[in-house]
C-alpha cells in the first residue's frame, strides 16, 4: 500500500513537471494506463488516454510563457490512495497574463509512484473565454506571417 508521503511526493512531482513546463516529464509521472479527464463534464472534453493526452497538450506548450502552479490545498486520502488539491496558476502569453484555478483529483497507483487517473476541473468560463482569444490571436499572427 501506498504511503501518505509517496502519495505526497507523486502529487508534488507532478506540480514540479508542470511547473517546468516540460511534456516529458509531465507525461513520466503519469502510469502507462493513466487516463485525463477535463471537467466539468459540460466542457464536453473526451476523456484522454496518454497519448491523446500529449497530443492535445503539447501544441499549448509554446503558447504560455512562465508558467506556474501553486498549491493552496492538499487533502491526501491514504487508503483510497487519492490526492486532492486547490491550484492556481500565473503565465503569460500573446494576449497578456493568464490565470487560472483548478481542483485535480489524482488516483495514485498502489505502488504510489504514477498517477493512474488525473480529474482536473478548470474554471470553465474563464478557460472557455481566454483559450477562445488566444487562439484567434494565434491564428491571426499565423495569418500576418504568411
Amino acid at each position: 500500500m501506498a504511503s501518505r508521503s509517496s502519495l505526497f511526493r507523486t502529487a508534488q512531482t507532478l506540480v514540479t513537471a508542470y511547473n517546468a513546463w516540460d511534456l516529458g516529464a509531465i507525461m513520466d509521472v503519469r502510469s502507462t494506463d493513466c487516463v485525463n479527464c477535463i471537467l466539468p463534464a459540460s466542457l464536453g472534453r473526451p476523456t484522454m488516454d496518454n497519448e491523446q493526452y500529449r497530443s492535445f497538450f503539447a501544441p499549448n506548450l509554446p503558447l504560455f510563457k512562465g508558467f506556474h502552479l501553486t498549491v493552496l490545498d492538499i487533502i491526501i486520502d491514504e487508503a483510497a490512495r487519492k490526492v486532492a488539491m486547490h491550484l492556481s496558476s500565473t503565465a503569460t502569453t500573446a494576449i497578456g497574463d493568464y490565470s487560472n484555478e483548478y481542483m485535480l483529483t489524482l488516483h495514485i497507483t498502489e505502488d504510489g509512484r504514477k498517477v493512474d487517473r488525473f480529474e482536473e476541473f478548470v474554471d470553465s468560463k474563464y478557460s472557455t473565454d481566454y483559450l477562445s482569444k488566444l487562439r484567434d490571436s494565434v491564428a491571426q499572427s499565423s495569418k500576418a506571417n504568411m
